[in-house]
């Protein structure tokens, strides 16, 4: 079966001892294209026949006296077979190794979406801990009003000068209201808030939704005797 004949147990291992261990799904599609060419065998048998080779060598080499004096070669050889059958795992399609090895690699799997599982649900947790089981309430008609008081706010300087408060996006505000806010009860759009926090020129938004003269109720002003 494939390239090799009289000889192809020792053929295909004396090759892959030779290999890198990028080099090893290649040099298994070679083989096997090869073996479906000349119908020698299905996928499934190809498979089969080529863990049935690389694990008998394994256990026989795993058998050999461990004083021997070609003992570094056998540890060697087994490695790289080992490192070979790692490549066949992401092959076998139909489970076809022994069943010990596919329940250990599930388990293994199994216990890794535990830990990420695990992970989430922390984050999950600790996200929770700025949830809010009843948002501040913005009277009826006057949500363009504490739009206005937040646009204020971004506008204070502290005494020596700059800004108090300072972010990186124009989204950070809309965010925060629409979290932590409801318009007479009601959940506020981030897109309907957004419209009030674009590019502005002269305090004037160049594009988007200007709030009203009327509902520009209140000031900020520094404390007397402050300065900037």
């Amino acid at each position: 079966m494939g390239p090799w004949q009289k000889y192809e147990d020792n053929h295909l291992l004396n090759r892959i001892y030779e290999l890198e261990e990028a080099e090893f799904e290649s040099f298994y599609m070679c083989h096997l294209a090869h073996a479906l060419k000349n119908n020698a065998c299905n996928e499934e048998t190809f498979f089969f026949k080529i863990w049935e080779i690389v694990e008998n060598r394994i256990n026989r080499l795993k058998g050999e006296d461990p004083f021997s004096y070609y003992h570094d070669r056998h540890v060697f050889r087994v490695e790289k077979l080992q490192q070979f059958q790692k490549c066949l795992n992401s092959i076998d399609q139909w489970n076809a190794r022994p069943d010990h090895i596919i329940i250990t690699e599930k388990e293994e799997i199994i216990q890794k979406q535990k830990k990420e599982i695990e992970q989430l649900q922390g984050r999950l947790d600790a996200l929770k801990a700025y949830e809010v089981s009843q948002k501040i309430w913005i009277k009826e008609g006057y949500l363009t009003t504490v739009i206005d008081l937040f646009q204020k706010i971004e506008k204070l300087e502290v005494p020596g000068g700059g800004n108090l408060l300072k972010y990186d996006h124009q989204v950070a505000y809309p965010r925060m209201i629409s979290k932590y806010f409801s318009h007479g009860g009601n959940d506020i759009p981030i897109e309907t808030l957004r419209n009030y926090y674009v590019s502005k020129k002269d305090d004037e938004p160049v594009k988007g939704t200007s709030i009203q003269s009327e509902r520009k109720l209140f000031k900020i002003v520094p404390v007397k005797g402050t300065k900037k």
